[in-house]
């Protein structure tokens, strides 16, 4: 028997021929840019650039770490300036604290001021508009504070009529403990003061009235400082008012040589801070 001689390879299970190898794959095509394509996505923490004749640009925050190295921690100065800034602000909050808390303590209360006595020993108006005059006046001033005591100092008082000047003086300064009264003395004198004819006919027209009051305006001025102990305020300045103070003058029409006193009762006054 003839037995036919064949070179293809047989399966070494079944016994068939294996099937042919594959085929190489084929070489890429030639394309017009030799480098490869660009990645899928961006590089990371880098703005994808579409145009690739450009570098892309880099982020604006590379490292968003806030604990890294380059972190700018404020300077010790800065911190030492902060701390100060606060420590002051405190001091001056719990000062303020303490301040008002023994003002409600202590409680300051403006003094009481009156006209108790006014008596003119000389006046005269030499020409319509010219004055002459000597006038004392007395003040009883009464501290009303149960703790505090007042000092006060540059005092001065004027007397007008009508709004228009006619003498003034100063005072020595005093102080006043609490719950004290005290009687300041002033005297105030001015020789041919000029003032207008309408002070003149007003003064000798009151003088002619009745009793012969005129009408005056007395004012009082000081700075004051109320204290107990160590503590005390800051300075104020003292106003004290005390219109229609009525002093007789006579009731001739003379033009020399008058005298009068306070008319009626002690003339309270205003007093303001």
């Amino acid at each position: 028997m003839s037995t036919s001689t064949n070179n293809e390879p047989k399966d070494p299970v079944m016994g068939y021929p294996a099937p042919p190898a594959a085929a190489a794959a084929p070489p890429p095509p030639a394309t017009a840019y030799p480098y490869p394509a660009p990645p899928p996505h961006a590089v990371p923490y880098y703005y994808a650039n579409p145009n690739q004749h450009y570098p892309a640009y880099p982020n604006p925050n590379p490292n968003p770490n806030p604990m890294s190295g380059s972190y700018a921690y404020p300077s010790r100065n800065a911190m030492f300036l902060r701390r100060l800034v606060m420590i002051s602000i405190a001091f001056l909050l719990a000062m303020g604290a303490v301040t008002f808390i023994i003002w409600l303590v202590l409680r300051p209360r403006l003094p009481v001021f009156s006209v108790s006595s006014a008596s003119v020993s000389s006046f005269n108006i030499p020409t319509n508009t010219s004055v002459s005059l000597d006038l004392s006046l007395t003040f009883t001033v009464q501290n009303p504070n149960h703790k505090l005591g007042v000092q006060y100092s540059d005092v001065s008082t004027d007397i007008s009529y009508r709004g228009e000047l006619l003498a003034d003086s100063n005072l020595s300064p005093f102080y006043q403990t609490k719950e004290n009264s005290t009687q300041i003395s002033a005297h105030l004198v001015v020789v041919g003061q000029y003032v207008s004819d309408d002070v003149t006919k007003g003064i000798q027209s009151e003088r002619g009235k009745d009793n012969g009051g005129v009408h005056f305006q007395v004012r009082f001025f000081s700075w004051v400082v109320f204290n107990s102990g160590a503590w005390r305020t800051r300075r104020h300045v003292l106003r004290v008012y005390c219109d229609d103070v009525v002093v007789g003058i006579s009731s001739s029409n003379s033009t020399s040589g008058n005298s009068g006193k306070l008319l009626g009762s002690p003339k309270q006054c205003s007093v303001s801070v």
